[in-house]
């Protein structure tokens, strides 16, 4: 029997259904988040009215979203629209619906500046003296703990969101919501197998679903596979509408393939830096432990003045003269330039693919043969990338798949900036839940750590030099890719823990912010309304052919509770 089973109270629901196509122009982007679901719950309740099917989707978007995230804005709202409908729920559940759509939230705007600036500080005296005025409110403490929760688990520092759980004033209602802000706590802070005692100490009659997601999420952290397959296959006959959890499930089915040794040799490793001497002797120590087979690395030194010299002098030495190569600019000429550099080198020309790393990462040791495993047979793949979280514990997620919503470019309004590509970003700095470990084709994925498909650069040119010094040449260069007809891949199975965050995240200054906003007006104007229609089009149909084919494999091997 499963440990992690639940009351099967929810109605049969079919995975996809026409409704889900026609009416949900963001279907099939994901709902990993808790604002993805709050966007679709309102027109699943609308077609709900007249269409069964909706109406079922609908009381089990709500009960999971209730669930999952259960301090979420407008979640509570939702629950208790659910069972009004006829949703049968736990009676403690239902009383915290009524609570969360009632909870106050923070308006403050002072308090809010105050703790946007200590968030990102490391004054944890500081921080808790905060908290414990914030908190302590008997109103307002539980509307406080959803704004800080996900900085306090980002601070990787795990006595204070505990702490933080202590400070608030639980009445007897609400003391089931403690012990699963607890159990999230434990799934994101302890090892895994300190964590999954706590987990399964949550009551299944009131947490029954996400008890299930997270406890099967652990198991697969600690490499007990079969069980947490078991779980997440039980939790998906019952809400198999569930993007992320249809395409996580059926990559546990099918694992991705892993590239043999014979097969880097299509591929040439290449990576640049300015100025970031000690981050890319860890790079390169790191990708020396790594299993790159027959892959030799090309570096460039574009223009530094630290001893960046001296650790790739260092390297070459470790790697070998004949399989490491430094090539050495006078002056930086920025990342669209340093890149096709690069691939202009006469050792590039026999090369398939071509793969890029920062000079700030950390390479697992399998990184290599996980993002070529799944192309050795494909020419169609303009890039292939994958889960690029922080470095450190808790490992939060910096990106994953980039994908387009289909709908046409609005014309911009006189006197504002033009914001044509619109882009969904479907983990947005979120915590790591393990709900974006699958592989798909997508728009583009991250630069950080990724292979470029040489036979793509010769359909549509190299990095474009108005990105100078950089900021979106790697996605200008993915549309491109895509209007040429080769898409590319996601492989959310392998992560890379990145030290620095993207673009926007590290700009400070106003001269930064000046640098990404006029990079983003140069991608917005770049591209024509038939060009942003058929790139939202055909991504579209892309990943909505993708989810089908996973989620008919999935009913054919468990099948369909509909």
């Amino acid at each position: 029997m499963n440990r992690f089973s639940f009351p099967r109270t929810l109605p049969l629901c079919a995975p996809i259904q026409p409704a889900f196509i026609r009416h949900f122009s963001g279907w099939h982007l994901g709902m990993g988040l808790p604002q993805s679901l709050t966007g679709l719950l309102p027109g699943l309740f609308r077609l709900g009215e007249d269409n069964p099917g909706c109406r079922r989707a609908a009381l089990g978007m709500a009960l999971w979203g209730m669930q999952a995230h259960p301090l979420a804005p407008d979640m509570g709202q939702w629950g208790v629209s659910a069972v009004n409908l006829g949703l049968k729920t736990d009676a403690a559940l239902s009383r915290i619906m009524i609570l969360n759509a009632n909870l106050p939230r923070p308006q403050d705007s002072e308090a809010l500046d105050t703790w946007y600036a200590l968030a990102r500080q490391d004054d944890r005296s500081l921080i808790l003296r905060f908290l414990t005025v914030v908190l302590s409110d008997p109103a307002k403490g539980s509307g406080w703990l959803h704004h800080v929760w996900q900085d306090l688990i980002h601070m990787g520092r795990p006595e204070i969101p505990k702490a933080a759980l202590d400070m608030v004033s639980w009445n007897d209602t609400a003391l089931p919501l403690k012990a699963r802000m607890e159990a999230d706590w434990a799934f994101h802070c302890l090892p895994s197998e300190d964590a999954l005692p706590v987990i399964e100490g949550l009551d299944p009659a009131t947490w029954g679903l996400w008890r299930a997601y997270a406890a099967g999420e652990t198991l697969l952290r600690m490499g007990r596979k079969g069980e947490g397959k078991a779980a997440l296959a039980g939790l998906w006959q019952t809400i198999p509408w569930h993007v992320n959890l249809t395409l996580k499930l059926y990559d546990l089915f099918n694992a991705p393939a892993l590239a043999d040794s014979a097969a880097t040799e299509d591929a040439a490793i290449l990576a640049y830096s300015w100025n970031k001497a000690d981050l890319l002797a860890d790079t390169l120590d790191s990708l020396l432990r790594s299993d790159i087979g027959k892959a030799k690395v090309f570096t460039l030194n574009n223009g530094s003045t630290d001893h960046t010299a001296e650790v790739l002098t260092q390297a070459m030495q470790k790697f070998g003269s004949e399989r490491f190569r430094i090539e050495t600019l006078p002056v930086n000429v920025g990342a669209p330039a340093a890149r096709n550099w690069l691939m202009s080198l006469p050792e590039l020309r026999a090369a398939k693919w071509a793969a890029f790393l920062d000079d700030d990462i950390v390479l697992p040791e399998d990184w290599l043969l996980r993002l070529l495993g799944p192309v050795q047979d494909r020419d169609d793949i303009g890039a292939v990338g994958c889960r690029i979280t922080a470095a450190v514990p808790p490992f939060s997620l910096q990106s994953a798949d980039y994908n387009l919503f289909p709908t046409p470019p609005a014309e911009t309004e006189p006197g504002a900036l033009p914001n044509r590509v619109l882009l969904f970003d479907n983990c947005a700095g979120s915590l790591d839940t393990g709900m974006f470990t699958y592989t798909r084709p997508c728009l583009s994925v991250s630069g950080c750590c990724h292979l470029v498909n040489m036979r793509s650069v010769e359909k549509t040119g190299g990095f474009d030099l108005r990105y100078t010094p950089s900021q979106f040449d790697d996605l200008d260069r993915d549309l491109r890719s895509n209007l040429a007809g080769m898409p590319a891949l996601y492989v959310g199975g392998l992560a890379i823990r990145h030290i620095q965050h993207s673009s926007l995240a590290k700009s400070r200054t106003a001269k930064q912010i000046g640098q990404v906003m006029g990079n983003k007006l140069k991608l917005d104007t770049k591209y024509s309304d038939e060009e942003l229609t058929r790139l939202g089009r055909e991504n579209r149909l892309q990943l909505w052919a993708d989810l089908e084919q996973k989620t008919g494999y999935l009913v054919d091997r468990m099948g369909q509770r509909a």
